[in-house]
């Protein structure tokens, strides 16, 4: 086979209220360059998290990748795959939703299959149920994903949007990982039906906000009582990052923050000062003691890429 190059951008999902629903593709990139060889996978890793990838077939992408290919009933040859990430690994940037998609993507390289949406978002379900990640990291842009079907028979209904140009995104990454699966139970298993409806209201909110570019009700639609307040305490400067949804007019060009996936990256939203709401970012944070660094990202609209 000839060299293929895969290219998938990183995901902030949840976007605030939207939890589990509601996920946004950035311009951060893992690329994976795919040369096929005789038995097993061989990985060699650059950039973000290089230290601690595995470079053999324990992979995430190697392991998906012979997944999808057990249950088709195909066999595929291993692979050497030249892996470069841009994506901050346990940060909440959807570093292994781009690999899963990325694992898949590297099983259509080797066995020349092209399969179908719903087939990649069920697959890619057995390893990760955030659709919030998985479906900006193939589709691009904003989109609403919901898990559609049960047990082995689950896939996504994806609607992917437009997101308005005169919205700018700026990351703050700290220097702290936090565990997605702890940080799942962090949560409360039941919820009132105010803190339910309070949800709701702000995630038809954030649909509404961004169709009709009323963006001063951007930091109210980012405004959550399912994850956030639970999350917050568990990352050092959290809380603190969050308080400024109460404080945008006292910021021009702040439009609102929010917690990106599980943390602990604080993804704040701006039409304007950009430099001025990474140096908010950061001098938040350092009130806590936690240094961070900050990134100006703008949104993928492209989604998966495959280069032959």
């Amino acid at each position: 086979m000839q060299r293929t190059e895969i290219i998938i951008p990183a995901s902030t999902s949840n976007l605030g209220a939207s939890f589990d629903a509601v996920g946004l593709a950035l311009t951060l990139y893992l690329r994976v360059t795919v040369e096929a060889a005789a038995d097993e996978f061989v990985i060699h890793p650059t950039g973000e998290g290089a230290a601690a990838v595995e470079r053999g077939e324990a992979n995430l992408i190697a392991r998906v990748a012979r997944f999808v290919a057990a249950r088709r009933g195909r066999a595929i040859t291993g692979a050497r795959l030249a892996v470069t990430s841009e994506i901050p690994l346990a940060r909440g940037l959807g570093s292994s939703s781009s690999a899963i998609i990325a694992g898949i993507s590297v099983y259509e390289a080797l066995s020349g299959e092209r399969l179908s949406d719903e087939e990649i978002f069920g697959y890619a379900l057995h390893f990760e149920g955030h659709g919030d990640n998985l479906a900006p990291s193939f589709l691009g842009g904003l989109v609403v994903a919901c898990v559609v079907g049960e047990d082995d028979g689950q896939s996504l209904a994806t609607v992917k949007r437009a997101w308005p140009e005169a919205v700018k995104m700026v990351l703050a990454v700290p220097d702290y990982e936090m565990d997605t699966a702890e940080m799942r139970r962090a949560l409360p298993q039941q919820v009132t039906l105010a803190d339910a409806v309070f949800n709701l209201q702000r995630a038809a909110l954030l649909q509404a906000v961004l169709a009709e570019q009323r963006f001063e009700w951007l930091s109210e639609a980012l405004r959550d009582r399912l994850h956030q307040p639970h999350r917050a305490p568990y990352g050092p400067g959290l809380v603190d990052v969050l308080e400024l949804n109460d404080e945008t007019r006292n910021h021009p060009g702040l439009l609102g923050v929010a917690i990106s996936g599980a943390g602990s990256t604080v993804i704040a939203f701006a039409d304007d000062r950009f430099d001025e709401v990474a140096a908010l970012l950061e001098a938040r944070l350092s009130r806590a003691g936690v240094r961070a660094r900050t990134l100006a990202v703008a949104v993928d609209n492209c989604g998966r890429v495959i280069r032959s």
